[in-house]
């Protein structure tokens, strides 16, 4: 059978990505606790295609990522795959973009009744002349408003927020650090799992430390920036809040 995906193109016009999206598979993710750990993602893979080039094999790039599905998903292995895809198409261009629940786990406060949290993980990478990789991570948090405590004299309206960090980064980076950085810029960590006495004692922890959600970001801006292998992130931050009928939002972007 002939290939039509080898014909040429007449027409002059380079694609900058042609590939296959919404792959669900089985991977393998660094797990500092663990060392490693099995959870499913949604993949995007693609190459840049030459204007003179019909088509792309796009079953070599399922083979691809087939073929590397064990390897855990770390900088340097997701290089390495990138460059088997090039390879497999005969593309200068190949990019990644990832998308896979972490699951942490937690240990209530006073009881130490264990859970597990479950944090959304987005990876985008791409790698022609140079490897650009992006990590982004999102956290739910605690946050205690300090105008109302201000109003009230002590009691205020509290809610459950998301954080996220995206980070470009030299070496390696542990999802737990970044989901450190997030939970200590806030009033406190949510848990899946908690007794009486462990609710009394995160909502006296979060109490001691309001936050708006301009500071939710700027906490976690201020962590990122003493971190030395960060060279560029973006921090967004929304409070899902209880006595307003919209979300309140922040977020900043900075590169050094």
């Amino acid at each position: 059978m002939a290939n039509i995906q080898d014909s040429r193109d007449d027409r002059e016009i380079a694609l900058d990505r042609v590939g296959v999206t919404n792959l669900v598979y089985p991977v393998t993710v660094p797990d500092r606790a663990n060392g490693t750990q099995e959870t499913v993602a949604t993949v995007g893979l693609f190459v840049e295609l030459a204007q003179e080039s019909r088509g792309v094999h796009m079953s070599r790039l399922v083979e691809v990522f087939h073929e590397h599905r064990k390897a855990p998903l770390t900088p340097e292995n997701i290089r390495s795959m990138l460059d088997r895809l090039r390879e497999a198409v005969g593309a200068s261009t190949a990019h990644l973009e990832l998308e896979y629940t972490y699951f942490a786990e937690r240990k209530a406060p006073v009881s130490g009744a264990a859970s597990l949290l479950n944090i959304p993980v987005d990876i985008e990478a791409t790698l022609d002349g140079s490897f650009d990789l992006t990590l982004t991570v999102q956290a739910p948090v605690l946050s205690v408003c300090p105008c109302s405590m201000e109003a009230t004299g002590g009691p205020a309206h509290s809610q459950r927020g998301h954080v996220s960090a995206s980070v470009r980064f030299d070496g390696h980076m542990w999802v737990e650090e970044l989901v450190e950085y997030i939970e200590d810029s806030a009033s406190g960590p949510v848990f899946a799992l908690l007794k009486g006495d462990d609710e009394r004692s995160v909502i006296e922890e979060a109490y001691e430390n309001p936050v708006f959600v301009e500071d939710l970001a700027r906490n976690v801006a201020e962590r990122l920036d003493s971190d030395v292998r960060i060279h560029w992130y973006r921090v967004e931050a929304e409070n899902l809040e209880s006595v307003h009928d919209h979300n309140a939002y922040s977020c900043l972007e900075r590169g050094r």
